[in-house]
């Protein structure tokens, strides 16, 4: 690679200038600087090639996969390209770290072909002051990446998800909700409510246990037919069973019971509040993560694949530094064997090793095998340890 060879030359005739007397060598700080910014120029030229092919790839698939049901309902191009063009940021939270990866192997690659990472080093630079600039860029990138993936790929995969739905396969669009029985805990209550009917705002049978100050049962209700009128905020059941309780002598006894019809529950919740929507854990920012979560813990819903979300939506940007560790190894292990082919061999095969353990670990804390936290965090200390021990067999 010939765009190496001027760099390598004028360190060289750098190096051979400095005068015999101690102390720091005059231009020694401008070729450091020379250095990190053409390494930077080198890097993020191949970064954004290959993030660029990897996006293409991706998207000519997915648009070969979704074609044939868009002419099947003659849903036209337009939807086609908008549901296309609402995938773009999902792929670039994913494929940025990977871009980085391909993007360090091929850029030291090249120099260490040509010897110049060589040059620099004869010349005073340790392997940690020639990767610093690749670090600085990744610590960039990784912010960049968890704001794409928090903030921009929420709305723009519900747009994706709408549009894949209604206009490329001719389908309604419904709102998934738990309806068939929920369990609702506030304070000092318990609610367990079945067949919810949100177009109605009813619930087909209802318990409502209230409890008093000290954690003692003082009521239960039984109801059939709880309907909600959200202009003035009423509940009524046409079927109500009351039976009071009390505590006496260590003992829970009934003091009293009656039933009526169309009797006007007391509760403080409204109708929305005990609908739970089904969504995609990466369809939700992490603040949504961390409402959801609550909601579902107090209607007793399964939360811990949102949970799980939660960290690795965390600690997913940290892959953008992890991958440039992993690659600086990696660049250097062979200067003349391979070339550019074996560094994207090398490059797709650690990148896609550590998607699949990291998709393995998150499905153990989706599981409930491991700890939410363990399960996020395992794969990071896995490879960041692997990719330190190879980076202290270069020093």
């Amino acid at each position: 690679m010939l765009i190496y060879r001027p760099l390598q030359s004028s360190y060289l005739n750098l190096s051979r200038s400095r005068p015999a007397a101690t102390g720091p060598a005059p231009g020694r700080k401008s070729t450091v600087r020379i250095y990190s910014r053409y390494l930077l120029k080198e890097m993020l030229t191949i970064f954004a090639l290959s993030l660029l092919a990897l996006v293409s790839i991706y998207l000519l698939v997915d648009f070969f996969a979704k074609v044939d049901n868009a002419m099947e309902n003659h849903a036209g191009w337009l939807p086609l390209f908008l549901f296309l063009l609402n995938q773009v940021p999902f792929i670039l939270g994913k494929f940025i770290p990977l871009a980085l990866l391909l993007a360090t192997m091929l850029s030291l690659g090249g120099m260490a072909q040509n010897n110049e990472i060589v040059a620099f080093q004869a010349g005073g630079l340790s392997l940690f002051r020639l990767a610093l600039p690749l670090a600085g860029a990744g610590v960039v990138m990784a912010f960049v990446t968890f704001a794409i993936n928090n903030n921009i790929v929420p709305v723009t995969s519900l747009k994706a998800d709408h549009l894949k739905t209604v206009s490329i396969r001719g389908n309604k669009e419904k709102n998934l909700y738990n309806l068939k029985s929920l369990w609702y805990t506030g304070r000092n209550k318990i609610y367990y409510f079945a067949d919810l009917d949100p177009a109605r705002r009813s619930i087909g049978r209802a318990r409502l246990y209230r409890f008093s100050p000290d954690h003692r049962l003082k009521q239960r209700l039984d109801l059939e037919n709880l309907t909600y009128n959200p202009a003035k905020h009423e509940w009524t059941a046409a079927r109500a069973q009351i039976r009071e309780f009390t505590f006496n002598n260590g003992f829970t006894n009934v003091s009293g019971y009656h039933q009526s019809h169309n009797r006007k529950i007391a509760i403080s919740e409204r109708f929305r509040d005990f609908l739970v929507p089904r969504i995609e854990p990466d369809r939700m920012t992490l603040k949504k993560l961390e409402k959801y979560i609550s909601k579902a813990r107090s209607t007793g819903l399964p939360y811990m694949k949102y949970t799980v979300e939660v960290y690795n939506r965390l600690l997913y940007p940290c892959s953008c530094v992890l991958m440039i560790l992993l690659a600086i190894p990696f660049s250097l292990s062979s200067r003349r064997s391979g070339g550019a082919a074996r560094g994207i061999a090398v490059s797709l095969g650690l990148g896609f090793s550590f998607w699949v353990v990291l998709s393995i670990s998150l499905a153990l804390g989706q599981g409930r095998l491991v700890s939410p936290l363990a399960a996020a965090v395992a794969p990071y200390l896995l490879y960041g340890g692997f990719a330190l021990y190879m980076l202290r067999q270069k020093v």
